[in-house]
């Protein structure tokens, strides 16, 4: 099997898989179901455990083993070299929850010395990790580590409907026993410049729900160096009378391009003033926010 490429593993299958790639084996097999399964689980509803043992076997090492997500409606598994000067591949376990929402969480086996380091990544600020590793992931920002390309979960069902919004990218690397967000990485515009030129015709389009659109777009801005000349353009095509995130606690908003703000500012997209105030959204607002400057963005 070629370094880098996914094998799906599907639960309602019921047999274990086996792959070797790059010198390093994977077997993953699905857990026996308990005599009385109890509970919402495949195990009593299917006849089948949706959790499968995944393990990890290379020349010199013990092998060792992790298991999946027992929420997970199937597997993906990749052996991959997370840094140039690791001394041998490493593997990516994601544990996908299916459906249109697509929530997953994933573990990194990172080489450790003689053996493996099991590192985990499943949540963030405000929302879950979302969408999948593609195959054949690769160095993009030149400094010797893989980037990581995931979707950021924080937006769904926020501005629209679940399927209809797009989530902003996020890029994560392993580095030297760490899972490091390297979304805010100068040297990686470019790829956040690329995922906004995919999602700029729908925020600029006339399609219902296109400010899901739109909250992502803007978000890809903030990370590629263009928030300004993005929000602008947000300002002049966004649906009026649409959703609008309000918190649990605190200000409710009136408008979108406000509720956006207040909304990146929390997800950590973008700065509050200088000031320390969140461009005053904690005070009383005008019905209409476009006149007003964005905040900075995050550096």
């Amino acid at each position: 099997m070629p370094i880098g490429h996914f094998q799906t593993w599907l639960p309602s299958s019921r047999a274990p898989i086996a792959f070797t790639s790059s010198g390093v084996t994977v077997e993953v097999a699905p857990l026996p179901c308990p005599a009385y399964p109890e509970g919402e689980s495949s195990c009593r509803w299917d006849g089948y455990n949706n959790q499968a043992k995944v393990t990890v076997r290379a020349a010199g090492i013990a092998p060792l083993s992790v298991t999946t997500d027992p929420r997970s409606g199937y597997a993906r598994i990749a052996v991959v070299r997370f840094g140039h000067g690791d001394p041998r591949p490493g593997v990516i376990v994601e544990s996908q929850s299916g459906g249109s929402a697509g929530n997953l969480s994933v573990q990194f086996l990172a080489p450790d010395g003689r053996d493996y380091r099991v590192l985990s990544l499943g949540s963030l600020s405000g929302g879950l990790l979302q969408g999948e590793i593609a195959d054949e992931p690769r160095d993009l920002s030149g400094d010797g580590f893989l980037d990581l390309s995931l979707r950021d979960g924080a937006f769904g069902n926020v501005f629209g409907c679940n399927a209809c919004t797009p989530r902003p990218l996020r890029l994560f690397a392993v580095k030297r026993g760490r899972v490091v967000d390297e979304s805010r990485d100068p040297a990686l515009r470019p790829a956040f410049a690329v995922d906004m030129a995919l999602l700029e015709p729908h925020c600029l389009s006339k399609e219902t729900f296109r400010n899901g659109a739109c909250a992502a777009y803007v978000a890809d801005a903030a990370r590629a160096g263009r928030f300004r000349s993005a929000w602008a353009t947000m300002l002049a095509h966004y649906e009026r009378d649409r959703d609008l995130w309000q918190p649990n606690k605190g200000p409710h908003f009136t408008s979108f391009p406000e509720s956006l703000r207040a909304f990146l500012i929390r997800t950590g997209y973008i700065l509050p003033s200088p000031s320390g105030e969140l461009q005053g959204v904690g005070r009383p607002r005008r019905q209409d926010a476009d006149g007003e400057a964005p905040p900075q963005p995050l550096p």
